[in-house]
């Protein structure tokens, strides 16, 4: 067990897999007490029983991003329950959605293309960071963090939707930055590469246009770790990029010679 994140209470939605769960659980290894928060129970419980037998402190709270009371309410029951918040990840991505709807532009729905940006932006880092400000601010030392994407960034056939939603939050989290900062609130947003985060592929293994690797979810963890602590504290309003590379490689996207 570490001490970076000593008197750190975290939220973080999305917390049952992947990079949510690698989050959720690096945390409370270096002291935060986490709110793992997702709509699945059972996958909830175990993450929490991870946490515990590692000798962390953790909670399961019932989340389903696409729906404000239910947002509202499972923030407040953790601040309730911890007796504050002073960390929100917003993590949480309508996973399914986007894969089900790997299309052009013009061949979405305006029910699909609603759908993505609900749980990508407006449940994920609106509604969650409008609900868990009070909290935030009370500490007079907070941090949200939201997870972003390289698609965020650069044009890819068929996300549309999905790549919108993620330009958007970024462009929330500066508008979080500087409207945190009166509060005590800092806020900054990882633009993510391609994370692989399959048992059977540590993603230890050179990618299509990576400079390094693919990534794994703690490659993730390992940055939001850092934003959440007081080692980046004077860190605001930043788009950190975890990507392995891919955004500046320009051979890999058509740039190169």
């Amino acid at each position: 067990m570490g001490n970076r994140l000593a008197g750190k209470t975290a939220f973080v939605s999305g917390s049952t897999r992947g990079i949510g769960r690698s989050i959720a659980e690096h945390y409370a290894s270096e002291g935060a007490k986490v709110a793992v928060a997702s709509r699945t129970v059972a996958k909830g419980e175990k993450v929490v029983a991870r946490i515990q037998e590692a000798g962390g402190e953790a909670k399961f709270f019932p989340l389903d991003v696409t729906d404000e009371k239910s947002v509202q309410g499972a923030i407040d029951a953790a601040a309730d329950h911890f007796g504050g918040l002073t960390t929100l990840v917003n993590n949480a991505a309508p996973t399914d959605l986007v894969v089900q709807n790997f299309k052009p532009l013009h061949e979405y729905t305006t029910e699909e293309w609603d759908s993505i940006l609900l749980g990508t932006l407006t449940g994920n880092v609106f509604w969650a960071s409008k609900y868990a400000w009070p909290h935030l601010a009370a500490s007079g030392n907070a941090s949200i963090i939201n997870i972003s994407s390289g698609q965020s960034q650069l044009g890819y056939k068929g996300l549309g939707a999905y790549g919108t939603a993620k330009g958007g939050v970024n462009s929330i989290t500066r508008t979080l930055a500087i409207e945190g900062a009166a509060d005590g609130i800092r806020a900054n947003a990882v633009v993510v590469g391609r994370v692989v985060s399959s048992p059977g592929d540590s993603g230890l293994h050179t990618g299509p246009g990576h400079l390094t690797r693919l990534g794994n979810p703690m490659d993730i963890a390992y940055a939001c770790t850092w934003l959440a602590s007081d080692e980046a504290a004077f860190v605001t309003g930043s788009l950190v990029t975890a990507d392995g590379g891919f955004s500046i490689n320009g051979d890999a996207i058509g740039g190169g010679a």
